[in-house]
Formats: C-alpha cells, structure tokens, sequence
C-alpha cells in the first residue's frame, strides 16, 4: 500500500510539474516566437558562427531596432543571442535567433483571423518568428531579415511544434505561409505552402496584373500560373498607462502606475500569391538544392529590377530603412538627376566608391530638408515628401565632398567653405547647360540678396560661360564671391586653403 501511495504521490507531482510548463508555454505564445526544437544540425557553421552572427549584427544595428507595423506603428525589437541556432546548406550558413518584441505582435491568415478573438488566450494560434542572419559563402555576403511562419488554421489546430520549422527546414505537415521582412518592417518575399510542399510563390502587389501569365518571366518548370492578391490582417498590442492611488493620508499618497495592454488591429500585409498548374516549386522545398535558398535572399519569382532601381542599389547601403515607396522615390530622383549631363558626373564619381544609408528622421523636420551625415555616410529625409530631385541631389554632392576631401569636410569649421561649393554648383551647372545665367533661379542668390554679391557672382558666371569651364581664372572670381557671401543659414567664413576640386574636375575643359 505504501508503494501504491507513494506512485501516486509521484504522478501528481510529475503531472503538476507538467502543467506548469503548459502554462509557461502559454504564455508566450503570443510573443513571436515559438520553442524552436529543430533537428540539429549535422555540421556546425564554418563562418558564421552564432558568435560570429551577433558580432556581425551588432556591428551593423543598434542592439534595440526599431521596425514598423502594417499600420506604420513602430515597435521594438531585440535579438535573444543566448537561443541562436547554427544551420548550414551548401554555400549558405545560416544562424537563426527568437526575438523580444515589445508588446504582442501576431500575423494571421483571413480564416484564422474569423476565429481569433483579441484579448482571449487562444492557445495554438500563434506565429513563429525567428531573427536570420544568413551568409553566402560563394559571394562572402552577410545579411539580416525577419522570417515568421504564418501557420493555416487547420495546421495551427493540429499541431504544437510550429517552432521546429526553420529556413533550412520545414516540417513535412506545414501548411501556411513564411513570409520574409526587412529589418525595417518592409515586406520582401514569401511561400505558400501546403503539407510540406510549397504551391505558390509571394511577392509584393503588382499594379497591373494578368491572370494568367507565361512562366518564361519566372525560375520554375510549369508551364502556366495564376496569381492573386492575398492579403494577412496584422495585430499589435498597444498599452494604456493609468495612475491608481493607494494609501491614506496619514500614512501618504502612493500612487501606482497600471499598465493595460490589449491587441488592436494594425491593418492588412497584402501581397500577390502566384500558383502553378503543376508542382514545378517543389524543388525548392525542403528538398530544394537550387542557386536560391528558400526564400529572404532572393526570390526566384521577383520580377528583374527597374533600370532606375539599379542605379540606385549600386549606391544604396545595406544598413538603408527606406520603405518600398520611399525608395521608389529616391530612384526616380536619381533618374531624373542622371539626365543632367552635370549632375551624372556627380553620381558617376560616386559609383562604385561609396555606399549611403538612406533613411527618414521625422526630427529633423523643420531644420532642415535633408541632411548627410559625415560620420556613418547617411542621408536622412524629415519625410518622404522631401525626397525629390532637387534635395537628393544636393545630399550626394555632400557625400561626394565627403569622399572628395575627407577629414576636411567633417571638419564642422570648414561648413561655410563646403556650402558655397554645394550651392554654386547648380548655378554653374544650369548656366553651361542653358548657355546663359539667370540671376533670378540663381540658387547662391537667393541666399544673400545684397548687391555687391550678386554682381559678384554674375561676372564668376559670366567668366565661366565664356571660357565654357572652370580654371584658375574663374577661380579668383570665385573667391571673391565666397569672401563676400553672408547667407541667414550658415556662419563662418571662406577658407582659401580648401580648393574646390569638384568644380575643377566636373566642369574642366
């Protein structure tokens, strides 16, 4: 009878303990991320290792980043490095790690969003959400995305190990989607899949779309697809921060700060799925041995970048948060700024030496337009309406000077030289072009309407017209009109010593 007493005294304690961890379990699951308990790996990473990963990662980005919901609402998120796996496949190497987010964060599909009830604890829906760092061994390149596995309700029902699907692996009963974001929120690819097998390339929405398209435009063997738009409800919570006092007088007023968070609907990740007639993606499942892995670095279905896009990411830096549509902006600025025979000098000279982070900093709104940075070689815009030819192009003749006369323009002290540069270029630029000089578009005279200035600078464009360049003899006109120039903006005065060697190379004979 002890013994009898004693088994029993055991399961009770062994299914307690149990519970426990089903409670723990629970939760966390709305938190992004699930227990990833894949299959290990067969060899460890030659390169990149976990702690290779995290010192590349935080060499690269702040230990806190900030990225945006589909509602534009922006969270927090921060690597959890002590739970990174190490995966390896051919030429890539891949670390994987569970994220922290600030507040909940979940993506549904529509069917599972219909018995989703926000603020109720429904235990198996839930996304896994991983943090990738992935390294191409053939081209030596390093890069980080988002991935989240977006589970179908059926298969979110069924099972309880979303969290052993991984980028090199998926789970042969996985049915959903995996989708793949920038660090910055931005959406960059995706697949559908069905038991294991993947049915349908994602991409981003198409403006114009064809129901049914010849596969020549995309990597895989059907004969035919059909693409539609699908679109994920995203929800967020959001907190509410309130004050209850407690205490009585005699003892003093406390007062506690309550913190009620609750899920809200963020708004909709559209984007277009397309499926073929046959099982021609199959290759690249978890079987897949392709040039591409599955999904994040590359997406076979993605259709060929714009001519516009290419020149921009030929000088567009890899730590860049510039959204779909601002960048999109920024390549046509650029597009438009390459049609000028001078103004393509200035990128041509910028090609294949510099790479700048382009990125928006709404508190610089008001102070300025934009703004290049010495330090990290960024150009920030207050917002994307700023984001037009004549300010982008005015940003890379800084990143130019930059690159041109180095320590001297980080020196805050020769600002006022390096301005009067920026701000004469166009002017010089316009006249070659139009084959006279206009003092009313004049960009140095809005800047300082007194006389003698302006006549300053009408006999340096004059000079410059006649001798269709910039030499020695304009340049003694071009002292004299930077001694002379007192703009509101700036402070400071001409440091002769500074030549202005982008005039003498971009407007020579």
């Amino acid at each position: 009878m002890k013994n009898i007493a004693r088994c029993k005294k055991w399961r009770i304690l062994a299914g307690m303990a149990i519970l426990g961890m089903l409670f723990a379990c629970t939760d966390y699951m709305l938190q992004d991320a699930g227990n990833q308990t894949t299959k290990p790996p067969k060899n460890k990473n030659e390169e990149l290792t976990a702690s290779a990963a995290q010192e590349w990662f935080e060499s690269n980005y702040a230990p806190v980043v900030a990225t945006r919901s589909a509602g534009d609402q922006e969270r927090l998120f921060k690597p959890h490095w002590g739970e990174a796996k190490e995966w390896n496949r051919m030429r890539y190497e891949v670390v994987e790690t569970p994220i922290y987010t600030q507040g909940m964060h979940i993506i549904l599909d529509s069917e599972t969003e219909t018995h989703w009830e926000p603020g109720k604890k429904n235990n198996f829906i839930r996304n896994n959400v991983r943090l990738v760092v992935l390294r191409d061994k053939k081209t030596g390149k390093t890069r980080s995305f988002i991935m989240t596995f977006v589970g179908t309700y059926e298969y979110l029902k069924k099972t309880r190990t979303i969290g052993k699907n991984g980028y090199l692996y998926r789970q042969p009963d996985f049915s959903g989607a995996v989708l793949f974001h920038e660090l910055n929120g931005a959406f960059i690819n995706g697949w559908r899949y069905a038991d294991g097998k993947i049915v349908a390339a994602i991409s981003r929405p198409t403006e114009k779309k064809d129901s049914l398209i010849n596969s020549s435009s995309v990597a895989t063997r059907a004969e035919h697809q059909v693409c539609h738009d699908v679109c994920y409800p995203v929800y967020d919570s959001y907190c509410d921060y309130s004050y209850v006092q407690s205490g009585d007088m005699e003892s003093g007023i406390i007062y506690d700060i309550v913190e009620n968070c609750y899920p809200t609907y963020s708004g909709n990740e559209c984007t277009e799925e397309c499926y073929t007639y046959d099982d021609g993606l199959d290759d690249r499942d978890d079987n897949w041995n392709g040039d591409y892995p599955p999904g994040g670095a590359g997406n076979p279905t993605e259709k060929e970048p714009s001519p516009q896009m290419k020149v921009l990411n030929k000088i567009y830096g890899d730590n860049s948060s510039l959204t779909g549509k601002e960048k999109q902006l920024l390549a046509d600025a650029l597009a438009i700024m390459n049609n000028d025979k001078f103004w393509k000098k200035v990128y041509d000279t910028l090609d294949g030496k510099v790479k700048i982070t382009f990125r928006i900093e709404p508190q610089i709104e008001g102070k300025s337009s934009g703004r290049y940075y010495t330090e990290d070689k960024a150009i920030a815009f207050p917002n994307d309406a700023c984001i037009n030819f004549g300010i982008v192009r005015e940003e890379l003749f800084h990143a130019l000077q930059h690159n041109t006369y180095g320590k001297d323009a980080e020196n805050p002290a020769n600002k006022f030289t390096m301005e009067f540069e920026a701000h004469a270029f166009p002017d010089i630029a316009n006249a070659l072009s139009m084959g006279e000089f206009s003092e009313r578009g004049s960009n140095l005279n809005s800047t300082d309407p007194s006389q003698e200035f302006r006549d300053a600078v009408s006999d340096l464009m004059n000079s410059i017209l006649e001798n269709k360049c910039f030499d020695d003899e304009q340049y003694m006109l071009y002292e004299k009109a930077a001694e002379l120039w007192s703009p509101s903006t700036y402070t400071g005065s001409f440091d002769s010593s500074i030549q202005p060697q982008l005039l003498y190379n971009i407007f020579k004979k």
